[in-house]
């Protein structure tokens, strides 16, 4: 089996597009980690930087409208909490077994709720997990869920700018 490399062949007729929308989710990046040290919530962090990249390389999918992009956290968040105070994990004896269960009900929960309310946006699940894998505080969600309105209202005002790369 042959490994090619090439290049997107839109990237030739809209350069710009590539440069400034990588550098716009770039630029979004580095303020979502400014505010809140959100270093040590490294699940947190993968699922918006997923959010962040959808939202500016593809935003004419219909993962990336408001309605999937803060429905879907909302719905992973719900399940986040419910889960979270539901299946308080035990004494690290029985919690590797434990957060694979856990983990696995939580996606699974996040999944059903997001197709069933149509706002499937497949980061969102990211975040139902990092809520389960890691400490966070309401803080911490309300935080997330404000930043991925943001997200959505600079999407809105940039959409006439804004091409699909992929």
């Amino acid at each position: 089996m042959k490994l090619e490399f090439k290049f997107d062949s839109k990237l030739r007729r809209k350069p710009g597009h590539y440069l400034i929308q990588s550098a716009v989710a770039g630029f979004m990046t580095m303020m979502f980690l400014s505010f809140l040290r959100l270093v040590t919530y490294h699940g947190i962090v993968a699922a918006l930087g997923a959010t962040t990249f959808m939202i500016f390389t593809m935003p004419h999918r219909v993962s990336t409208r408001p309605r999937y992009v803060i429905g879907g956290y909302v719905m992973a968040a719900i399940t986040g909490i419910l889960v979270n105070f539901a299946f308080k994990l035990p004494e690290p004896q029985g919690q590797i077994l434990a957060t694979f269960i856990v983990g696995a009900i939580t996606v699974g929960i996040t999944s059903l709720l997001m197709v069933s309310t149509n706002t499937e946006h497949p980061p969102a699940a990211g975040f139902s997990l990092a809520l389960i894998l890691q400490p966070w505080d309401f803080r911490t969600l309300l935080y997330v869920l404000a930043w991925v309105c943001l997200l959505s209202i600079a999407k809105h005002a940039l959409r006439r700018y804004l091409v699909d790369l992929l």
